[in-house]
């Protein structure tokens, strides 16, 4: 009898909570898209952006994932410590640095150097 196995398509796993902003969402799809990484968006209930991203991270066989929720949008890195997240910013910080963390987030996947986040 053959074996069925699941095979995973490699993504980065981006997980937002309800109440996050639609259009930051999209902004970090953005980055991503640019840089050529596909990823998956799943709606959580309840979490914080920072254990969203963990979680994310620990689920995608990428080791990468996003987190956001209505005060943070935040990139973690499987190999990294929890509390440790590799970015952080604010909700408010803006569409051009969602956008550059999209695109980290890929370009961590990539192994390329990684943008300034603060418009540099």
């Amino acid at each position: 009898m053959a074996m069925v196995q699941e095979i995973r398509k490699p993504l980065i796993h981006f997980y937002h909570a309800p109440q996050a902003d639609r259009r930051l969402l999209r902004e970090v799809e953005l980055g991503m898209e640019e840089e050529g990484i596909p990823w998956k968006l799943s709606q959580e209930e309840g979490g914080h952006a920072l254990e969203l991203a963990w979680e994310a991270a620990k689920s995608s066989n990428l080791e990468v994932g996003i987190g956001a929720d209505s005060q943070e949008l935040v990139l973690h890195y499987n190999k990294l410590e929890m509390a440790q997240p590799l970015f952080r910013i604010s909700a408010q910080a803006g569409a051009a640095q969602a956008r550059a963390l999209g695109a980290n987030a890929a370009r961590l996947v990539k192994k390329l150097p990684l943008k300034a986040l603060d418009g540099r």
